[in-house]
């Protein structure tokens, strides 16, 4: 009954925000509150190897079904905590956005619409959610409700609904290649269609694909995360898109994790490995153009996806040997909830005191706000990987993983282990970009006057007697901001805890039975992954201070250079085709109802001559009373049946 539970509770929660009055209590937080209390409470007992299943018996074909495994209650708790943070951050940046109430009532639909999602048992009732998740998230990205955030909102529904409806045409194709829908969690699928298998996992990694963010499919997500209000950025990216991830590792999951993948799968380990590493290279390449800091962050949120997709790619390539890759996956997916939440978070805090998230207007911030420095610091050096912070910890996972699968010798593995490093370095340069062009060089006229304390900071001290409330409310965003980097500080100061405890009995229920095993012996603080970071780091800042030195970081590339310019052109080439095909189409029909119309005419009218009588002369031979053209006809019929006799003298 729990499984049903953690859905319905936000459900009620935003009935009660619909009809609240006044400001009141903070009920996204005492929800979210909850549902973080229940699922550790509850849920963590399926650590321990047993899986928690509820069905609800309706009359029908459809049965809502909810399940509950390891993985299930990773992406349960997490979601949970990151909305009790943002919970904390919200009321004080939505006086300054405004439509609080409107906000809060879809950040609780959405999370119980992610609740749902990952709790589903099957497909069908994971495709409901799914679809409720991207209509109610939609309202996030057009909160502002002007052309830009309009435009971005437009972008995140098309993408995603088409990302719905591949996961439907999925399932009825594994249905088919099955015979009977196997629920999730069951593990392997032993399919009697494999081409049909074959073609609905390509479809489940289309579908979830879009929302992770996946390149090409990542066109939508520089739009709505830089459009949305900054909660509503930090969920987007570090919640909403891993709902592609978790369905990319259930798809993983039918395909089998631990094993060597059958026919019509083979491909897809190498396949999620080089869109991967595309991914990684592409958001990289994008953010260090970006000048604005909420798209830098966007740009970055593809770019770490394209991690845990090569992880995923990885791991399932290297079968019962890939389980670093999967176990990589899942840390960083984690880690990356954290640092990307506490970057737009921080991001808030700069753009409601300034109303500017352009890089290059803004610049010495970190005398005006001293705090949100030193905690977008730590999120910063956390995602670049810096040791003793959370990125370090699942980076270096997965470089071993791919290390591992590069030791296999083929092309594209190879590859891939040189563009991580690649990637890394491009990280480090970015985020030296993003933090001196905000907090270190010399400050830009903005906003409010330079000598004006910020609201979120230091208030005069002659003054705190009169602010003290005021004041502990404008902590509230720094106190949210704080937890995220204690725990991005914990996971980094005991790198192994997390992969150990919690990820490894997740990934030996979906089957790589020695996952703890791979881990034993592996040492985070070793001599070559240290130097290699700190190489990586030295690069990153050096390419960094060349790039704006030089002015390359400023230059905006064409539009057909770009792949929204190419999507476009591309969108036009058909609309001209679809157009001539149009018209192609008109004057063909408009000639072949010409044809017909005329056609039809002569027709009708040499059947006319039938019904007139009138005499006429043949070979001779008068008829009177006869029409020359029954007469003809007469004669030919005569004709045909003697020419037949001859032929078939036997004919009676």
């Amino acid at each position: 009954m729990l499984l049903v539970m953690l859905p319905v509770i936000p459900l009620a929660g935003a009935l009660c925000v619909l009809f609240k009055r006044g400001r009141g209590i903070n009920i996204p937080l005492l929800i979210s509150s909850v549902v973080l209390i229940l699922g550790i409470c509850g849920l963590s007992s399926v650590f321990g190897g047993t899986p928690i299943d509820h069905g609800i018996p309706l009359p029908g074909p459809y049965a809502p079904a909810f399940h509950a495994d390891s993985l299930s209650v990773i992406f349960v708790l997490l979601a949970a905590f990151l909305w009790v943070i943002v919970s904390i951050y919200t009321p004080e940046y939505m006086k300054h956005e405004g439509g609080s109430r409107r906000f809060e009532f879809y950040a609780l639909l959405i999370l119980s619409a992610v609740l749902g999602i990952f709790l589903a048992g099957n497909l069908i009732t994971l495709l409901f959610f799914f679809e409720l998740m991207t209509i109610t998230s939609f309202f996030w990205v057009t909160h502002r409700w002007n052309q830009e955030a309009i435009k971005a909102g437009y972008y995140y529904l098309f993408f995603n609904i088409i990302g719905g409806l591949l996961l439907g045409f999925g399932i009825v194709l594994l249905d088919a290649a099955t015979g009977v829908l196997p629920d999730i969690g069951t593990g392997l699928v032993t399919p009697v269609n494999a081409t049909a298998f074959g073609w609905s996992i390509m479809l489940f990694v289309v579908g979830f694909g879009i929302k992770a963010g996946m390149v090409p499919l990542h066109l939508w997500l520089p739009h709505a995360h830089s459009a949305a209000p900054a909660p509503g950025s930090a969920l987007l990216s570090g919640l909403l898109i891993k709902v592609g991830a978790y369905g990319l590792i259930r798809a993983g999951e039918f395909a089998g994790w631990g094993r060597e993948l059958g026919s019509g799968v083979a491909w897809l380990g190498p396949a999620l490995a080089i869109i991967g590493v595309i991914t990684m290279l592409v958001g990289v390449a994008a953010a260090l153009l970006q000048g604005d800091a909420k798209r830098l962050l966007a740009y970055h949120s593809v770019s770490q996806m394209g991690y845990i997709i090569l992880g995923l790619g990885i791991g399932l390539y290297l079968g019962s040997d890939g389980s670093l890759g999967l176990v990589g996956a899942i840390y960083h997916l984690v880690n990356h909830a954290l640092f990307k939440t506490a970057l737009f978070l921080g991001v808030g805090v700069i753009y409601i005191h300034t109303k500017e998230t352009n890089l290059y207007k803004l610049g010495g911030l970190w005398r005006r706000f001293p705090v949100t420095a030193f905690l977008m610091l730590l999120a910063v050096l956390g995602i670049t990987g810096v040791p003793g912070l959370n990125g370090y910890a699942s980076k270096t996972l997965l470089h071993h993983a791919v290390s591992l699968a590069a030791e296999t010798g083929t092309i594209w593995s190879v590859w891939a282990e040189r563009l991580f490093l690649v990637v890394g370095v491009g990280t480090a340069a970015s985020f030296a970009k993003l933090y001196y062009l905000i907090f270190l060089r010399k400050p830009a006229k903005i906003g409010n006057a330079p000598n004006t304390s910020s609201r979120l900071e230091a208030a005069p001290k002659a003054a705190m007697s009169v602010k003290l409330r005021a004041g502990m409310s404008a902590a509230r965003p720094l106190v949210a901001m704080s937890v995220l980097a204690a725990a991005m500080v914990g996971i980094g100061l005991v790198p192994g805890l997390f992969p150990s405890a919690i990820a490894s009995p997740a990934v030996q229920a979906l089957g790589m039975e020695n996952a703890a095993a791979s881990l034993v012996g592996l040492s985070f603080w070793n001599a070559g992954d240290l130097t290699g970071i700190f190489i990586t780091l030295i690069l990153g800042i050096l390419i960094c201070w060349a790039g704006l030195r030089s002015g390359i970081f400023h230059w905006h590339p064409p539009k057909w250079l770009t792949l929204e310019g190419l999507g476009m052109l591309v969108g036009r080439a058909v609309s001209v085709l679809l157009r001539m095909g149009e018209k192609f189409y008109r004057t063909v029909i408009k000639a072949v109802r010409n044809v017909l119309k005329n056609s039809g005419a002569r027709t009708y009218l040499a059947c006319r001559k039938f019904d007139q009588s009138r005499s006429g002369e043949i070979f001779g031979l008068k008829l009177v009373g006869v029409s020359i053209d029954a007469g003809i006809l007469f004669i030919l019929l005569a004709l045909l049946i003697a020419g037949h006799v001859m032929l078939n003298p036997g004919f009676r």
